[in-house]
């Protein structure tokens, strides 16, 4: 039969997998001596076991069976794999137990393939269905926090911040669940070739010579020949760690690739690996508000792919600087950046009532996460006659209150 998930933690099963084909009868034995209470199949996938015709106990006779008919007190609703949705605050503090327990494994994982050893990917597969799950509930709760990391550690939260953004935009694009983990295994390992550099270069303030570029640019070819022909590691994830840096216009290494000739896992993977890179401290830069990030990305011709781009921009439910986005309280607003104070907040500047179809004195407010007003998306500017919106970005920039007011 086909296993479609647990009922209980995956801590009280005995399987790295949520969802597999039973076939053994030592796994039925596992599974029937673990704590699960139930377990959920799919018919549709794998046969139903004959189960021994069931001896009907022996009622005592005082006992009064219900009417056959009777009406049910309650309608029962299965189970749900998806996790329930929660709060920003909520899901903040699972997502902070996630990273710390990211830094010890991954770091673990890391400084194992320095050393040559194998990818022992089972180890860190519970770890990627914590970070799916917390995905699900709230996504900016995790992708929020794996942005803050030192550069001590840059390398590997680095590969645990590209992997919760590519199940995150795979999530977006409603891939199938296998997929999405892959993807996930993906954003893990798109970095591996980097044990292969020596730390010096990584840690590297000053420009780079030309001959250390060239040993930095090695780390796609590096990491794939670390990953070898593991056998418990997805292709996906293989070109995702060779290509990620090839760019739409031809102009990315270690190959040239070019347009259709780069996967879709590995044009995701480009966008993921850089915005991390630019949103993140490094030795050698300061890092950029998202909404900063989001806004030169989508500007640089040839690099990405655009429409990926924008699912991106939208599965993130961040703004780029410099963008239309509609409140829900019937107004307009340009995005100005994030909030320094709380980098989960963006500062927008209401400008247009869209009830009354007039405009308004700008003055900045601070949204922020399930608090007072909210953005519902972005809007075209030429939907609303705002023909040369960079010069009316100007304007409204200029006329902008001197003050903040938290929303």
């Amino acid at each position: 039969m086909f296993i479609q998930g647990f009922v209980g933690s995956w801590f009280d099963h005995p399987f790295w997998r949520k969802k597999f084909l039973l076939i053994e009868d030592a796994d039925v034995l596992k599974i029937r001596e673990s704590k699960v209470s139930a377990v959920i199949i799919d018919v549709e996938r794998g046969a139903v076991p004959a189960e021994p015709a069931p001896v009907m106990p022996q009622l005592p006779p005082a006992a009064v069976l219900p009417p056959r008919h009777a009406p049910a007190t309650g309608r029962y609703t299965p189970p749900s794999l998806a996790p329930r949705k929660t709060s920003f605050r909520q899901e903040s503090k699972r997502a902070a137990k996630i990273v710390e327990k990211s830094r010890k494994k991954v770091g673990a994982m890391f400084e194992s393939a320095r050393l040559g050893q194998a990818v022992k990917l089972p180890e860190v597969l519970p770890l990627i269905d914590e970070i799916r799950d917390s995905v699900e509930r709230n996504n900016k709760a995790l992708t929020s926090l794996v942005r803050l990391k030192n550069k001590d550690e840059y390398t590997y939260m680095h590969s645990v911040a590209v992997c919760t953004l590519m199940i995150n935009f795979a999530c977006k694009l409603d891939l199938d669940d296998d997929t999405i983990r892959s993807m996930g295994v993906a954003g893990l390992l798109h970095d591996l070739g980097k044990m292969a550099v020596p730390q010096m270069i990584l840690d590297k303030v000053d420009r780079l010579t030309d001959e250390e570029m060239v040993t930095i640019r090695s780390h796609p070819v590096r990491g794939h020949a670390l990953i070898g022909e593991n056998p418990d590691i997805p292709d996906i994830a293989r070109d995702v760690c060779l290509h990620h840096h090839e760019k739409i216009d031809g102009s990315g290494y270690p190959f040239g690739l070019q347009g259709n000739e780069i996967s879709l896992a590995a044009r995701m993977g480009a966008i993921c690996d850089v915005y991390d890179a630019v949103t993140s401290n490094r030795p050698y830069k300061d890092p950029w508000t998202p909404c900063v990030a989001l806004g030169r990305m989508s500007q640089w011709q040839g690099h990405f792919d655009e429409r990926l781009m924008q699912v991106f921009i939208n599965s993130m439910g961040l703004y780029p600087a410099g963008g239309l986005v509609r409140l829900n309280d019937h107004r307009l607003a340009l995005v100005v950046d994030n909030c320094r104070e709380d980098p989960s907040g963006v500062r927008v500047l209401p400008f247009y009532c869209t009830s009354r179809l007039q405009e308004l004195a700008p003055a900045e407010i601070t949204i922020t996460p399930d608090r007072g007003v909210q953005i519902l998306g972005t809007e075209r500017p030429e939907f609303w006659h705002f023909e040369d919106w960079a010069a009316m970005r100007q304007g409204i920039l200029a006329k902008a209150a001197p003050y903040s007011a938290a929303a």
